[in-house]
């Protein structure tokens, strides 16, 4: 058994047998506490030592999406830590936020394991659960009052709640705490890229990661309002009667908000991202993307990218030249605000080097609307605030959305769960070549050549990973603005007027 002590007690843990050496496990410590609709409060301390051997709960969620772990609104602010079976101090420390349309997931998955990186590569690995859904980012304050204000964004400050319990407990497990990259994936890396665009964040993390994410999924006030009018809706309660949501069972209102998000999204072949960050003057003052641009921790190293067929699990390309698929296509690019299908196909083709069908060319958009083009605003940002900055683009096999995790964590040949993704050939070279670039930017905040305007260098990752400069740079030129005005530095949020919310939280830290 691995035993240590930190700030809340002494906690028991377990040594994890992998192909890459031995590692130390402890799981489901509780970083903070999730009364509803309130900020995280201070974690629980014991007296006795804890048991750390098994992962602790996730978030509310729809339970045929909870596969192999349990659900507790009470519990679910838990994290899960792995080391070197003998830890070196000052190692770097990765802290993982998993992903999940800010509605499912949880810090469990087999594939997102951290013990083989910490064995491999001398990391601390820390994977972060947090609040989903409407539970994690319901704007009541209009309806419950200033003491509600923060209910918009409880995910994001359950997030930096487990950043500060990190910073206070990383020596204890061997970790620098002054080395933190934050990393995540898809809506987890809408978290990540929200925080490098909030003043609260400063000095909590050095390096970020952000894969197939995007600064921009930020909502407004009316839209934060509204969604609260059609939960409310759904569960049968008027405005008048919001404060029963405080005593509702966690279960009827993710029954609401799936009914609410299959509402959204009918008639679209992407789900409706109904809850989601809020810009709401305190927390987030304005979209992240041009928080960043203005400077905003231009001091964290960044790598940022996305994979060649993000939109391939709403597509099905083999409808081929599929007319009745045009209509989706051309909204697309109508809600960005961009030239009509012949122009978006053309600047496709050009980038590709042969002649797309309506079905890879509405699945190049699903990708550009969702990822690429949002990576690609916010690595122009950040090269526009002169930091350090590293892009990529992930093209192995078919590079759908997700397929880069086992790689990274090394968990491309190690379980039925690895080769239901990766296929029969666990490509290895990938693998290695992958866990050690993310291991390398972790420890030293360079992957490869970095990402500025003129050269735009970006990282190829296949079987012979290579740098490319400007890969789909015609896409890139029809997306971009026809001019670009000059980022204003963020304001500053306002005070917190809630007077529950814990001054180590505070909007002003």
């Amino acid at each position: 058994m691995e035993r240590q002590r930190i700030r809340q007690g002494h906690i028991r843990g377990r040594l994890v047998s992998t192909p890459d050496g031995e590692a130390a496990a402890y799981l489901g410590i509780p970083y903070a506490t999730s009364p509803r609709f309130l900020p995280p409060g201070a974690p629980p301390e014991w007296r006795d030592e804890r048991d750390c051997t098994r992962h602790g709960p996730g978030a509310p969620q729809r339970p045929d999406r909870a596969t192999g772990f349990e659900l507790s609104e009470t519990g679910c602010l838990n994290l899960n830590v792995w080391t070197p079976a003998a830890p070196v101090e000052g190692a770097p420390v990765l802290v993982w936020v998993h992903g999940g349309a800010h509605l499912y997931g949880s810090n469990t998955h087999p594939l997102c394991d951290g013990s083989r990186m910490a064995a491999e590569h001398g990391l601390v690995v820390v994977a972060v659960n947090y609040r989903l859904g409407a539970l994690g980012y319901l704007t009541l304050d209009h309806l419950l009052g200033p003491g509600h204000a923060d209910a918009a964004n409880l995910a994001l400050l359950d997030v930096l709640a487990a950043l500060r319990w990190i910073r206070g407990n990383a020596a204890a497990f061997g970790g620098d705490p002054g080395n933190v990259t934050l990393m995540g994936q898809s809506a987890g890396a809408v978290m990540v890229a929200t925080l490098l665009g909030m003043p609260a964040a400063t000095g909590l993390f050095r390096r970020a990661i952000v894969q197939s994410g995007s600064g921009e999924r930020a909502g407004n006030r009316s839209f934060g309002t509204e969604r609260t009018a059609g939960l409310l809706s759904l569960l049968g309660l008027p405005e008048s009667e919001a404060e029963r949501l405080l005593e509702l069972p966690a279960a009827a209102i993710v029954t609401a908000q799936e009914r609410l998000i299959a509402r959204r999204s009918a008639g679209s072949s992407t789900l409706d991202l109904a809850f989601r960050p809020s810009v709401d003057g305190r927390w987030l003052p304005g979209l992240p993307v041009h928080a960043v641009a203005g400077g905003l921790n231009a001091d964290v190293d960044l790598l940022a990218g996305t994979n060649l067929h993000e939109g391939i699990g709403y597509v099905d390309v083999r409808r081929g030249e599929d007319e009745t698929l045009l209509p989706d296509l051309e909204a697309r690019l109508a809600a960005m605000d961009r030239p009509g299908v012949d122009r978006y196909r053309a600047a496709l083709d050009a980038d590709t080097g042969r002649r797309n069908s309506a079905a890879q060319a509405l699945e190049a958009c699903i990708a550009d609307q969702l990822y690429r083009q949002p990576t690609q605003r916010l690595l122009d940002a950040r090269t526009a605030a002169g930091a350090t900055t590293c892009s990529y683009l992930f093209r192995w096999g078919r590079a759908g959305h997700s397929l880069e995790l086992p790689f990274i964590f090394r968990h491309v040949d190690d379980s039925d769960a690895a080769r239901a993704e990766v296929g029969p050939d666990p490509a290895l070279p990938v693998r290695d070549f992958m866990s050690s670039a993310w291991a390398s930017f972790a420890r030293t905040g360079k992957a490869w050549d970095g990402y500025e305007p003129r050269s735009r260098a970006t990282m190829i990752i296949d079987e012979h990973p290579h740098v490319r400069h400007d890969p789909r740079g015609e896409l890139r030129r029809l997306f971009a603005p026809a001019s670009t005005p000059k980022p204003q530095a963020p304001r500053s949020p306002q005070a917190p007027r809630s007077p529950r919310a814990p001054e180590h939280l505070s909007p002003r830290t």
